[in-house]
Formats: C-alpha cells, structure tokens, sequence
C-alpha cells in the first residue's frame, strides 16, 4: 500500500475517515472570506530615490529601489554624506573669512558660489 497525504482519494478508500476540526470543515471560500489581506511592507513597494549626480545635460538621475540597499544606493548614500561634509566645511571657512575684515572680494565671490553649490546638494539631499 502506498503511503498516499491525508485527504486524497487513496487514502480516503483505505482508511476511515476522522471527524474534521472547525478549519477543515469550511469551505475553502470562507477560509479565503476571513483572511485579512497581506500589507505590503515598504520593502516590497518599488520607490524612486533621487541621486546626489545628474546626467552630463543636468537632468537628474532616479535609481527604483525596493528599499533593501544595494551597490548603487550605498554610493549615493556616501556621496551624500561627502557633499554634506563640503557644505559644513565651507560653512565653517565662510564663518572664519567674515570674522577678517582684510579677506578681498575675490576669495567672497569664490566662497559665495561654492556655498551656493553645497546649499543646492544640501537642498537635493534634504528633498529626499
């Protein structure tokens, strides 16, 4: 004799049959009536993150990520952290230069677009 699962037609024929609990007695219908719906988790949902670089025509650049990490995310992540240090850095260069008043105007509009680059990373990162 074949050790066939419970419940198929040739274990049904050789053995008697036990009386079912409450869960084997419905049908499957009410089964799948009383089940709640799985939630999607937030790493099963794909999500568009912004990258801290843009293409060489300037439009930016979207990695689909499921939230997990990857090689990609992880150099963004790092690439911000970097841009991020900069702007703290020139921050503090900015604070020491208007403490001297014989700083020319040349090393102000040199620090000026710099710190107009870093407060746009910063602004990028913040948007995320």
């Amino acid at each position: 004799m074949m050790n066939e699962p419970p419940g198929s037609e040739l274990s049904a024929s050789s053995a008697p049959a036990e009386p079912a609990g409450p869960a084997e007695s419905a049908e499957p219908s009410e089964l799948i009536e009383r089940s709640e719906p799985a939630e999607p988790s937030e790493q099963d949902t794909p999500q568009m993150r912004l990258l801290p670089w843009s293409t060489p025509d300037d439009r930016p650049c979207f990695l689909i990520t499921d939230g997990a990490g990857g090689p990609v995310s992880d150099l963004a992540d790092s690439i911000e952290e970097m841009q991020l240090g900069i702007g703290e850095e020139l921050l503090r260069y900015a604070r020491v230069m208007h403490a001297d008043p014989k700083v020319p105007d040349r090393e102000f509009r040199f620090l000026s677009r710099r710190l107009a680059e870093a407060l746009g990373d910063a602004l990028r990162v913040a948007r995320n």
